[in-house]
């Protein structure tokens, strides 16, 4: 009787995990015959999904390893796969690209970038209080027109605003889990001066 071969394995590592929209995401890992020019698949469950669509595909170097990279559009859980045997899943976080203007003194824009449009949600406007130590809200404001990215599935949501304060005050963006989820985690803009 022929003996049963044992199971073949991969393993799948992501790096970095939290990542901002646009951002791509580095894979690596190895399969268990330790061959070289083996097909390795990266699937990726996108939030909001149950169907797995195929984000990559590399080919193994020596000693069955293998790296390469993709950008998530939102959350997404990933898996290798290679023959018959699939590595645990791995979960990659997006952040949504956050932008703050400052088109002229008192007038400001706020844009979010992110794989779907984000029109309805709300950003808060902030400023750096010294004497404190930390960010205090200034303003709350619903995104309110979105247009699409250079490139699918990106959409840019923004909101233009006014807002008197003192010149030089820092200022920035921000977008809790709350309002950016459940495909997406808080986010913040750099900051700039008011």
């Amino acid at each position: 009787a022929a003996l049963a071969l044992p199971p073949v394995t991969v393993t799948l590592t992501a790096t970095p995990t939290v990542v901002t929209y646009g951002q791509k995401v580095a894979f690596s890992g190895q399969v268990s015959t330790k061959k070289a020019n083996q097909q390795v698949v990266i699937q990726g469950t996108a939030c909001g999904s149950t169907n797995a669509t195929k984000a990559a595909t590399v080919k193994t170097t020596a000693n069955g390893m293998y790296a390469v990279s993709a950008a998530p559009a939102l959350g997404t859980t990933y898996r290798a796969s290679f023959k018959n045997g699939a590595s645990q899943p791995v979960v990659v976080t997006v952040k949504p690209l956050l932008e703050l203007k400052r088109v002229k003194r008192g007038s400001f824009t706020a844009s979010v970038t992110a794989g779907q449009a984000l029109t309805g949600k709300f950003v808060l406007f902030q400023r750096y209080k010294k004497l404190k130590k930390r960010w205090v809200q200034v303003k709350r404001l619903a995104l309110k027109t979105s247009a699409p990215g250079t490139t699918k599935p990106t959409v840019v949501s923004s909101v233009a605003f006014k807002a008197k304060l003192p010149t030089g005050t820092r200022v920035r963006v921000m977008i809790t889990k709350l309002q950016a989820g459940p495909c997406y985690v808080q986010a913040t803009s750099k900051s700039i001066r008011a």
